[in-house]
């Protein structure tokens, strides 16, 4: 049997690194943000730490994202277009996930 090659948003901390990135925050701006410390974040974005539980709703609210797209990567507001454009962004490298944004940026800006 086939192993399935997990998506790089496929865990709680990828999507929090992901959308941290899209809202071009660092680490140490996030974490004021927050009220935590930057190596907390850095704990979070990389699975290592059980602590980012008691913190998903703030989270979330810091993000402008659901509860349940950080929980499990439900989309389940987006529908057509926007869906079809969250699966090309995650299906993406980074260096194209940047370029996306950035694209979306200036196209918002029009």
């Amino acid at each position: 049997m086939a192993s399935r090659k997990q998506l790089p948003t496929e865990t709680v901390g990828a999507r929090i690194r992901a959308l941290r990135l899209a809202a071009n925050l660092t680490q140490d701006e996030f974490a004021v943000k927050l009220n935590v410390s930057r190596s907390a974040i850095a704990q979070w974005e990389t699975d290592r730490s059980g602590q980012v539980r008691d913190n998903l709703e703030r989270i979330a609210k810091v993000l402008n994202t659901s509860l349940g797209y950080l929980v499990s990567g439900e989309t389940g507001s987006l529908a057509g277009d926007e869906l079809a454009l969250m699966r090309l962004y995650r299906a993406s490298s980074s260096e194209d996930r940047r370029m996306l944004v950035l694209t979306a940026r200036r196209l918002a800006r029009t």
